[in-house]
Order: C-alpha cells, then sequence, then structure tokens
C-alpha cells in the first residue's frame, strides 16, 4: 500500500494528512496556543493629570493590557489598547502621585506575562486659584451677637476643593479660620463670636493639590450690639463748578465696612460752626448753588452705619465764590497775530508790507509723498511721510536759487508674481535731491508766493532678506520738479524774518523716461523757514 503523511500547524491546531492510494485520512490534533511576547522596554512620561506609556510590542499581537496602581503589588486598573498601537496615554490621574504600570499583550485568547513594572509621579500642581471676590455679609440680618453670615463670589478652577475663612479682632492679624468645604459654596455662617467685638474677615481659595491664593481685602464686621463707630471719611475736597457753584468731593474710607451706611456732609459761611447738613447716602459728592460773590464757604463730612454710630468728621475745608481768569486774557496781553493779519486788527502799521530781512533762506519741512508709481502702495503702503531739508538765495527781487534734499526710509513686504504678499521684508531708502529757479510774487502783507521748477538727482536703494534672488539695488537717478508754495511771515518784531510754508511738488524721477519705473511723484509740504 501506497502511504504518505503530510504535517500542517496552526496557532492552535495540529493537523496530520495521509494520503492512502486515492483517499486521504485527515486527523485534526488539538496543540497548544503559542503566547503573545512579553512587551519590552517600556517608558513613561507624565503630566500633572496624566501618564503617557510607550513601549516595544509583538508585531503579531491583537493588542495590549496596561495596569496601572498606586502599589507596586497592586496593579488594579487596567485599560485596553485593541490595535497594533505601542503607546497609551492614562488621563485623569491625580497630581503629585507614584503610580506603577506595566504592560502585557495578548494573542487571540492568549495573554502574555506582564513588563517588569515601571514607576513615575505625576507633576505637582503648582498654580494657585485665584483669590475670591465680592466677600461680604449675607444682610442685616446676617450679623448677630454671636454669629456673622457671609457671602462670596464663587470661583471657577476646575480642581477647587475648598474656601478657608480667617479672621480676627486685629486689623491684618488673623488667629482663626475656618474651612468651607463645598467647593461649590459661596456662603458660610461663622458662630461662637462675642457680641459687641469688631472683627476682621477675609477669604482664601484651594485646590486638590493644596495650592492656596492670596487673602481677599479684610472685611470689617461689628457684631451686636454695635457700639463702634465706622471710619471716617479718607478725605474732602470742594472747587468751584461755576461762578455761584461749589462741588464737593468725598473720598471714601468705608468701603470694607460691612454696616456703612452713608455719609453726612456738613456746610456753613462761618469756619467752625457748620449749620447745616445733608445726608448724602452712599454718594460721594454733593453741589452747592446759587451762591452769592465773594462768600467763603466751609465744608466737612462724617460717616454713620446702619446702628446709628456716627465717625469722627473730617478737617474742614473753605471754598470761595470769586471771579474767575484765564491764562490768555484780552485785551490786555493776548492779541492775535501770527502769520496773517486779520483785517480786524485796527493797528494801521502791521497792514505794510515788511522789508524783506536779506538775501537768504534756510528751512525745514515734512512731507506726505505720493508716488507716480502705483505699485509702490502695493509693497510700501501709503504711510509715506519724508523729511526735507533746504537754502535757497535770492538772485533779485523775484527770482531766486534753492536747493533741497529729503530723506524717506520705508519697509514692506515682497509680492509674488500674483500679486500675494510674502513675508520676505523690503526695505527702500530715498534721499531725493533737487535745485530750483524760482519766481517769488508778494500776494499781500506778510505773504509771498513763489513758482519754481529745475532737475533732480535721486539716492535710491533698495534691500530684501532674500540677498541671492533680490540682490541690493543702489542707483542715484535723474530727472526733473516743478513747485508752487506760499511763505507766510511772522508778523511779531522779535521773530522778523520767521514764518512757515506750505508747498506741493510733481516730481517725475525715471532718467528723463528710460526707466519703465517712475519713483517720482506727488510731495504735500508743511514747513519753517529763517529768512536773513
Amino acid at each position: 500500500m501506497n502511504k504518505k503523511a503530510l504535517n500542517l500547524t496552526t496557532g492552535v491546531t495540529f493537523m496530520k494528512i495521509i494520503l492512502i492510494g486515492s483517499f486521504f485520512l485527515v486527523f485534526m490534533i488539538s496543540a497548544v496556543a503559542v503566547a503573545a511576547d512579553v512587551p519590552s522596554n517600556v517608558t513613561l512620561s507624565a503630566t500633572e493629570t496624566t501618564i503617557k506609556v510607550d513601549w516595544n510590542g509583538d508585531t503579531t499581537a491583537d493588542g495590549y493590557y496596561v495596569y496601572w496602581g498606586t502599589s507596586s503589588g497592586t496593579l488594579d486598573q487596567r485599560i485596553t489598547v485593541d490595535d497594533a498601537t505601542s503607546e497609551r496615554t492614562i488621563t485623569g490621574l491625580d497630581t503629585g502621585t507614584t503610580y506603577y504600570i506595566a504592560v502585557s499583550s495578548y494573542e487571540n485568547s492568549s495573554e502574555s506575562d506582564q513588563s517588569t513594572v515601571e514607576s513615575i509621579a505625576t507633576l505637582q500642581d503648582t498654580g494657585i486659584p485665584a483669590m475670591p471676590t465680592g466677600l461680604f455679609v449675607t444682610g442685616q440680618n446676617g450679623i448677630g451677637q454671636n454669629f456673622v453670615s457671609l457671602r462670596w463670589d464663587q470661583n471657577t478652577e476646575s480642581d477647587l476643593d475648598h474656601y478657608t475663612i480667617y479672621y480676627g479682632t486685629t486689623s491684618g492679624v488673623y488667629n482663626l479660620n475656618v474651612e468651607a468645604t463645598d467647593a461649590d459654596a459661596a456662603s458660610f455662617t461663622i458662630t461662637g463670636l462675642t457680641n459687641s467685638v469688631r472683627y476682621y474677615f477675609s477669604i482664601t481659595a484651594a485646590d486638590t493639590s493644596g495650592n492656596e491664593s492670596e487673602k481677599a481685602d479684610a472685611l470689617v464686621v461689628d457684631t451686636l450690639v454695635d457700639t463702634f463707630s465706622p471710619y471716617k471719611p479718607a478725605g474732602i475736597s470742594g472747587a468751584l463748578s461755576s461762578s455761584d457753584s461749589i462741588s464737593v468731593t468725598i473720598q471714601d474710607g468705608n468701603s470694607q465696612m460691612a454696616d456703612f451706611s452713608g455719609t453726612l456732609l456738613y456746610y456753613g459761611n462761618t469756619a467752625g460752626n457748620l449749620s447745616e447738613s445733608v445726608d448724602l447716602g452712599k454718594n460721594s459728592s454733593f453741589e452747592l448753588d446759587n451762591l452769592p460773590v465773594d462768600s467763603v464757604w466751609y465744608f466737612s463730612a462724617a460717616a454713620y452705619d446702619f446702628s446709628g454710630n456716627k465717625s469722627a468728621a473730617t478737617e474742614e475745608i473753605s471754598v470761595t465764590i470769586e471771579a474767575t481768569n484765564r491764562f490768555l486774557n484780552q485785551p490786555e496781553d493776548f492779541d492775535g497775530g501770527c502769520f496773517i493779519n486779520t483785517a480786524a486788527v485796527s493797528h494801521a502799521e502791521t497792514t505794510e508790507a515788511p522789508e524783506m530781512p536779506g538775501n537768504n533762506i534756510i528751512g525745514v519741512s515734512v512731507g506726505d509723498y505720493i508716488p507716480q508709481a502705483s505699485e509702490f502702495e502695493d509693497y510700501y503702503g501709503d504711510d509715506t511721510f519724508p523729511v526735507y531739508g533746504f537754502y535757497e538765495r535770492f538772485l533779485s527781487k523775484y527770482f531766486s536759487v534753492d536747493v533741497e534734499s529729503g530723506f524717506l526710509k520705508e519697509k514692506g513686504w515682497l509680492l509674488t508674481a500674483s500679486g500675494a504678499e510674502t513675508r520676505v521684508q523690503t526695505k527702500l531708502t530715498l534721499v531725493p535731491v533737487s535745485a530750483s529757479l524760482n519766481v517769488n510774487l508778494k500776494l499781500m502783507p506778510y505773504v509771498v508766493g513763489y513758482v519754481g521748477v529745475g532737475p533732480d538727482y535721486w539716492y535710491c536703494q533698495e534691500e530684501t532678506d532674500d540677498e541671492i534672488q533680490h540682490p541690493e539695488i543702489e542707483e542715484w537717478v535723474g530727472g526733473v520738479h516743478g513747485k508752487i508754495g506760499f511763505r507766510l511771515y511772522n508778523t511779531d518784531e522779535k521773530f522778523k524774518g520767521t514764518g512757515a510754508l506750505i508747498e506741493s511738488s510733481y516730481s517725475r524721477i525715471d532718467r528723463f523716461g528710460d526707466n519703465e519705473t517712475d519713483i517720482g511723484g506727488w510731495a504735500f509740504k508743511f514747513g519753517l523757514f529763517y529768512h536773513f
């Protein structure tokens, strides 16, 4: 008989096939499953409330189990990683706590042994909660002989644990405290207090890591029967609010006094005998009007609480109803006139045309530069304000020549071919230099108009942060310009020859048509000059 045997092994079954003649005999024999490999090189990294676990796994594993706990011998928590991922982050952990972690793999129904147990501590929470705000009594009925009921605004921290109320009988000294253990608490009643005693209360917030906030400003509470007066107002001031009115302002000194009820304002026109009073409540200002000229009024203020206790009064202040002056009084010491006299001025000598003081003018100006090339704005924007300086020399009564130089530096961004802005910076420096032949004409006393034309020679430099694609360009470029303006001379003899100028000019700076780009344009200038 011809007999052949073939053995096949799978993960869980041993199969034997025997060929006898033309017949197959198949034997299925169960075998023990092959266990998955134990994960290795387990590494841990922690934040305040999470631990990230990484490991080297079994490429044939179906998944992993991550075990952890707070004791090395009791890993009583487990999460399943049901894919070939070799990392997992454990969340929702306590801060500042040591955790022990191990990893196993599983394949089909077989789980490997656990890896070596590793440990790591989560980070300590060092952020303190916000200081509680709004500390006050719950109402007038919140103060008794031996208790005080307090309220405050709740904090919003997610890890808030409790509030601590500090109190004592000396300002700034809190030798007693009690915890409001409910993190959602917004009120608390303190009992066991002594009657007719002034207490100072403060409050802090603490989180689950034990971090405590700063103490809130003290709240002052007098237990019943209240015989303590509030603090006197911090100050009082008064001033004229019109020709016959006085406005008085009280500076509060009782914002932290729980039973503060208001302020009494005393006033009169005899020092030391303030016969009138008004209850301001919790208002801080008062206006007294319809007062006679040259009268003197005296003011003082005191605070009171809802038990009727009244503080000491502030020192008296006085305010006099009297005439008022302005800084510039007409007509004695201030007359109009700067560059141009108005028709209303009655001094005859100022209407006469002044003699020109000399043949030389120097000046400075600042301008608004509007380039001829519209693309300029795309690169450098429209806030371009060059500065200029010039010297002018008169050749005759009507003709003069001048030399002017300016400076402008702008930063912008390179653009793409489609016009989109890049983050590659570009810088442009212009130094316009020009010479002009001018015609001057006196238009009216102290006003001279002029027009001028002449050649230009501008220094131009453009640099970019991309020096390979766009190397530096540095050139002197020629052109021409025309201008028109006005000089307004000062009418004050002490400042003879000084004045202001207003000028508009147009430049064409393109090498007299050879350049495709014209860096010239309009400039509108305002400046100061000295003619000597």
